[in-house]
This record gives C-alpha cells, structure tokens and sequence, in this order.
C-alpha cells in the first residue's frame, strides 16, 4: 500500500516525451456497433466547444469542499470534530516530518509493471495495428481482464453490445480512450486495501479517481482533445498523494500503538500534505514542465482546468452515488463552480455509476458529514 508511486512515475516520465497530435478518426470502412441513447460528446477530435471561462478560483474553492466531504465519508468523520488531544498532535508532528522531508522514504515507491513502457510506447504509435495491441494485453490476463471490465463500464460503454475481446475494444473504444483505460487498469492495484484502519479510503479513492480520470478526458475533449491522455495521467497522479499521506499516517500511529488512529487527523493532513506530495513526486521523476505546472493549483492553463474539473466532477459523482448528495445540491455545487451546465452535465451523465448502495449505507455516509 505504502509503495504506491512509481507506477504512476512511470507513466509520467512515459508522458514528458508524448507528442501531442490530435486524434486520428475511425477507419473509412470500420463497422462500429450501433451505440446506445447515451448523452452525445464527440471523443474525436474537431473544433473545441467554445464556453465562459472557467473561474480558477471558484473551481478551486468548490473542489476543496467536495473533497472534504469525500474524505470524512471515507474515514467516517463527523463535519464538527472535537479538537485534538495531545498525544494525537505529537502523532501529527511526527507525520509532517516524515513528509516534509527532502527526499521522501524510497519504501514509498513501488516496482513498475515491466509491460507498461511496451504498452504505452505501442498505444503512441499510430502505425501500431490492433492486433499487435491486442496480443500485449493479452500477455497479462489480469490487465486484459481490467481492460475488459473497464471498457463494458458505464464510464466507456459506447456500445449496447458487450465487447468481449481486447480488439474489440480498441476498434470500440479507440486508442485514445484505451490509452487511458491501460493507465487505469496499471495503477488499480495500488489502491486495493491491505490495512484493517479505514480501509474504506483506498476504495473510495479509487472509484472517484476512476470517475475523475475520465471526466478530466471527456472535458478535455471537448476544449483542447489533443490533451485527452495528459489529463487523466494529472488525475492519476493527482491520486497518489491522498494514498501515500493515507500511508504515511498509519505508519505513524504504529509507533503509538496505545493510540486508536483519529479519523479527523487523516482528514487534515490530506487536505494540508497531499497536494504537495503530488507535486514532489512529478518533479522527482523528472516530469515534464507542462505537467508539473497543471499540478500547480495556482495553474490555469487549459490542463490544470482539465484537471480540477475532472476532480470535482468524479468526486461530485461518487457523493451523488453515495447519496451523500442530493441532485439539487450537485447543481448547486456546479454553479458555485462556474461549471456550463450543459457541458458538466452531459460529462456527470456518461461517468454516472449503475451502482446502487445499501440504502441503510447511505443514510449512514449522509449523518456522518451532512
């Protein structure tokens, strides 16, 4: 759990050489299943949909707030939490020195998956037929397997039809979106909960940067589509922070085994410390300028925009799902955003989950942080 970051370091040090090009249309000639009444967003490129400018800081303030919600509802922490003893805040100072130290804990850092640079190098290929992208996937049944679920995914779904095979998937899905689903489907195992304390967080984690990954690309594709694949690798990485703080924390209260773990203290030092791990992490490894300055939150370049909206709009999701949320309130939310309704609206509509929690679940997560 603690050694989550190399995957994605990988894949950004995979990204700084990427050069950017606009996605080729389908084939003259591809039989394509007829598609399903899902909300219509071009995923191709073409003329950028023109809207207002987005708020910088109005983003900002309203993502900050919908990831707090999300925090408390995965370590249970009520909204009004009581102060923090003292032997809690020498746990606190403790974990502010393991993370504001100048080279972080190599134990942090993971073994990158040795298929990973052919995979990607393949997938930036445009002479790099479908078949030859299928046979590497298929080489690990697991990642196959990943890919498969992700592409039958509301998030993907294009087709009525279940895409069975892995070929199949590219003529579906297109490489520019299997670029990303390969991204994801590489970096799923990290988040899988291996600690007995709030293990809650990495899956809820997880199934929001899912949702934000993709939504940061539908976004994209629609202002700026040749920055489809970077905008979810920001997502991505965006991801680890929270999970190496999550880490880092536990590790902590170890060493005061007397103690019961404060679910109020991982909210506060998620919020305060995992931006900055993010950002430590891209510039160790050497990531490209472009990219380090997206994870800026004072950035407002059209990545960096693609990169909150596809936060708030995964995380807004995943509350909505939770019923943590109400519809009325994520409308409100948007607006406080300065998000266009048509255009946050049709992303929440192709990202949306089937899934339909215990009812007593989700009146448990709305006492807890309402």
């Amino acid at each position: 759990m603690v050694a989550s970051v190399i995957l994605v370091a990988g894949l950004l040090a995979l990204a700084g050489c990427i050069v950017y090009r606009r996605p080729k249309p389908a084939s003259a000639g591809t039989a394509l299943q007829a598609p399903t009444p899902l909300p219509a967003l071009p995923l191709t490129a073409g003329r950028p949909t023109a809207g207002p400018p987005v708020n910088a800081s109005q983003l900002d303030t309203a993502g900050s707030l919908a990831a707090l919600r999300l925090w408390r509802l995965a370590f249970g922490t009520p909204a009004v939490a009581p102060p923090l003893v003292s032997a809690h805040a020498r746990v606190r100072q403790l974990i502010f020195a393991v993370l504001e130290v100048d080279e972080l804990d190599s134990n942090y850092f993971p073994r990158r998956p040795a298929l990973m640079p052919q995979l990607m190098q393949a997938l930036d290929d445009p002479s790099a037929a479908a078949e030859k992208l299928s046979r590497m996937i298929t080489h690990d049944p697991v990642l196959a397997a990943d890919v498969l679920r992700l592409a039958n995914s509301s998030l993907y779904r294009t087709s009525s039809a279940p895409i069975e095979t892995i070929q199949r998937a590219i003529v579906v899905c297109g490489v520019e979106s299997l670029r990303g689903i390969l991204a994801i489907a590489m970096l799923r195992p990290v988040f899988r909960a291996s600690r007995s304390n709030f293990p809650r967080l990495p899956r809820m984690l997880w199934e929001r940067t899912e949702r934000a990954a993709r939504a940061a690309e539908l976004y994209a594709a629609r202002t700026h589509p040749e920055d489809r694949f970077e905008a979810q690798l920001l997502v991505l990485l965006r991801a680890l922070g929270p999970l190496v703080v999550y880490s880092a924390a536990l590790d902590g209260y170890s060493r005061a085994p007397e103690l019961t773990p404060n679910p109020t203290l991982f909210v506060e030092l998620i919020d305060t410390l995992a931006p900055q791990i993010s950002q430590r992490i891209a510039r160790d490894w050497q990531t490209s300028p472009r990219l380090l300055a997206a994870l800026d939150q004072s950035a407002g370049d059209d990545l960096g925009t693609a990169l909150k909206v596809g936060e708030l709009l995964g995380t807004l999701s995943l509350l909505e799902s939770q019923m943590v949320i109400t519809p009325d309130e994520r409308l409100e939310i948007l607006q406080s955003a300065g998000l266009a309704d048509d255009l946050a609206g049709d992303i929440l509509a192709r990202i949306a989950g089937n899934e339909r929690p215990d009812p007593g679940q989700r009146l448990e997560a709305r006492s807890l942080i309402s």
